[in-house]
């Protein structure tokens, strides 16, 4: 072999050479970046937990807000339905008036409801104590037990004044709420111009409003569903508590109602709740047994039958996701967040799809496996 030959054939080993040196240099620094980006995905997702932990009392108003104005949209697209040439800016201004009052009269009947619990206190506590007595007989006890004996002296004033309290919390966070409601439905068109220049083209905005639009439409399906079957729920349970002749039968059919909107463990509290007020209003337990009875086998019925039709696929969450956001939203929010677990729960779904390395993660909180929203809604 020529010395040319040589020179050649080192000239392409040492070009191998370094080929496979970048190579190996490149699967190093591939794998070396993994553990990093796998840190910042856990480092971002703490920090979102925490900001939504710690920022509860701004973001719960802020998102109660919203869903009601999802709300407002699906009562206008109804209306403007049946009624075609009436004015938007009437049917909008009627809608969102329509909303504001259902929840200031859900309010008033809350907190009316509670001030007479309260003041039936020592009648319950009565009532509790000769309950507490009868057991203790009826399982051999020596000496009769009390209820003071169990939970200690019960201050009325003071329940009242905790109740009273929450009640003032609960007005200033309905205030909030109707502040950024207000603000959200006049500034409609400003945030969609605004949504328009962060956009930029036009391949880009027509995305993000689709994805919006979307994830109203899943929210418009889920109240809807939910408003309707939890009518029927609160007829049945107002139905037997007024036959049972319960006390402050409006009070607990508004709280059914909200119940009803927790998934999964609503309609068993809200079962149970007035059942245990009906065994310490009356001396015998059927009107208990008669309201729990009653009201289960309602749920049955709407739950088996009317539910899934209603329903259909449209939200396409699996079970035990809804059960996980509901112990997750619970823990960061409050009682706020198990009202809320499924809205936010759905907005996170079509917030992961969209993106190729979140995808995964909207498939798994999917129930199978292939999460797909309707672009339309009840009311559309």
């Amino acid at each position: 072999m020529t010395r040319a030959g040589q020179s050649g054939r080192l000239a392409e080993h040492g070009i191998d050479k370094r080929i496979a040196i970048a190579q190996a240099f490149a699967a190093h620094e591939a794998m070396s970046a993994r553990p990093i980006a796998t840190a910042q995905i856990v480092t971002g997702l703490a920090a979102a937990v925490g900001l939504l932990y710690f920022l509860s009392g701004i973001l719960v108003p802020l998102v109660i807000a919203f869903v009601l104005v999802v709300l407002v949209d699906a009562v206008v697209a109804f209306i403007n339905d049946r009624w075609p040439k009436a004015p938007k800016w009437a049917v909008s201004a009627a809608a969102g008036l329509l909303v504001i009052l259902t929840a200031s009269a859900g309010m008033f009947v809350l907190a009316k409801g509670a001030v007479q619990v309260v003041q039936q206190g020592p009648a319950l506590v009565h009532r509790i104590d000769s309950l507490v007595q009868d057991a203790s007989q009826a399982f051999g006890a020596r000496e009769p037990m009390h209820v003071q004996a169990l939970i200690g002296n019960v201050s009325i004033p003071q329940v009242a004044g905790y109740v009273l309290s929450a009640v003032q919390g609960i007005a200033g966070a309905v205030l909030l709420i109707v502040i950024y409601f207000g603000f959200m439905v006049a500034g409609r068109r400003r945030i969609s111009r605004k949504v328009d220049a962060i956009a930029g083209n036009s391949s880009r905005r027509s995305a993000i409003r689709d994805i919006i639009e979307r994830i109203a439409a899943d929210i418009r399906t889920y109240l809807w569903v939910q408003a309707v079957t939890g009518v029927m729920l609160a007829g049945a349970a107002a139905a037997v508590m007024l036959a049972v002749g319960l006390n402050n039968v409006l009070f607990w059919t508004v709280i059914f109602f909200l119940l009803t909107f927790i998934p999964n463990i609503g309609v068993t509290i809200g079962s149970v709740a007035p059942a245990l007020f009906a065994l310490l209003q009356f001396d015998s337990v059927w009107p208990a047994i008669a309201i729990f009875a009653v009201i289960q086998v309602a749920a049955f019925v709407v739950g088996n039958l009317i539910y899934p039709r209603m329903q259909a696929d449209t939200q396409n969450i699996d079970p035990v996701t809804t059960i996980v956001a509901l112990s997750l939203w619970t823990f960061l929010w409050g009682i706020p967040g198990a009202f809320l677990a499924v809205p936010m729960t759905l907005m996170l779904m079509m917030a992961f799809a969209q993106f190729e390395g979140t995808r995964w993660v909207s498939a798994a909180l999917s129930n199978d496996g292939k999460p797909s929203f309707r672009k339309d809604g009840p009311g559309q």
